[in-house]
């Protein structure tokens, strides 16, 4: 499963459409003749796991067409495929569950091996899944290219990427009885806390919580730390805030209550034209 092909096939469609007139159009050449579609049928059943897409005519083989396109409308494609994603129970909840186990490592950057990958879900899972390498490696790749991990000779970073955490804060409800809703991405003095709460539950990991205590993850802050040094995002605790978020420093050697960063309130701005400030799929695009 490879997140170009789930973007550009959810793109395509508009209105009904029969699964044949999609797979002729994405279809890839097969040796002797004729077309390789297994991927794109792929792609149309996960897409329909996740609430993305569903059949008009009851058979997902046979016709698809979008549903909750609607539901934050304007949102990048990406953070709406992990919305949805976070948005399963039981065992189809198991693709956000990788990224909730691995945050709770608390570093930076886990090993990459597929048997410690393993090994840290088998502990902070508890249900029996079989996490076999071939779904591993298709975690990795998807959530690297939606810009929520990403893998190098070092390991796994588990940095977000700054158009998705933008986007996140855009979307997150920052007033008491306020829904979530993706509009105007200019906000002024949004409640942090209740932000990141929600980002959370319902969008991607962003604390670490051991022995019940919920800490912003290092690696989420240090995107919140360059975001707010770029002037993206202006973080700020009036001397008389309450539900202040504590950030850890940059050196968690020195990770202690009085070299955190309290923060109750969040300013955004909108998001500048820069290649940094783009998806990781966008970001190839412009290199070519």
């Amino acid at each position: 499963m490879r997140a170009p092909e789930l973007k550009h096939i959810y793109g395509s469609l508009q209105g009904p459409s029969s699964v044949s007139e999609v797979t002729s159009k994405f279809g890839r050449p097969a040796e002797g003749g004729g077309q390789k579609t297994d991927h794109v049928e792929e792609s149309l059943r996960f897409l329909n796991t996740v609430d993305l897409v569903e059949s008009p005519s009851g058979d997902i083989r046979d016709t698809v067409e979008r549903i909750n396109d609607r539901h934050f409308e304007g949102l990048a494609f990406e953070a709406r495929l992990l919305y949805h994603c976070n948005q399963q129970e039981g065992r189809q909840s198991h693709f956000a569950d990788i990224h909730r186990a691995l945050m709770s490592e608390e570093s930076r950057t886990v090993d990459a091996g597929r048997d410690n990958l393993r090994t840290i879900l088998k502990r902070e899972t508890d249900y029996d899944f079989s996490w076999t390498d071939e779904k591993l490696d298709m975690w990795v790749t998807l959530c690297e290219q939606l810009g929520l991990v990403s893998e190098t000779e070092d390991g796994l970073v588990l940095s977000p990427c700054r158009a998705l955490v933008h986007d996140a804060l855009a979307l997150a409800p920052m007033e008491s009885g306020e829904g979530a809703e993706y509009g105007d991405v200019t906000v002024e003095d949004g409640e942090f806390r209740r932000a990141l709460d929600w980002i959370n539950d319902n969008l991607f990991t962003v604390f670490s919580e051991r022995s019940g205590n919920r800490r912003v993850h290092p690696a989420v802050a240090d995107v919140l730390r360059n975001m707010d040094d770029n002037d993206v995002l202006s973080l700020s605790a009036p001397g008389d805030a309450q539900n202040s978020v504590e950030l850890p420093p940059q050196n968690l050697n020195d990770d202690v209550r009085g070299n955190r960063r309290s923060v109750t309130h969040v300013s955004i701005r909108p998001r500048p034209d820069e290649t940094a400030y783009e998806y990781p799929l966008n970001q190839l695009l412009t290199r070519q």
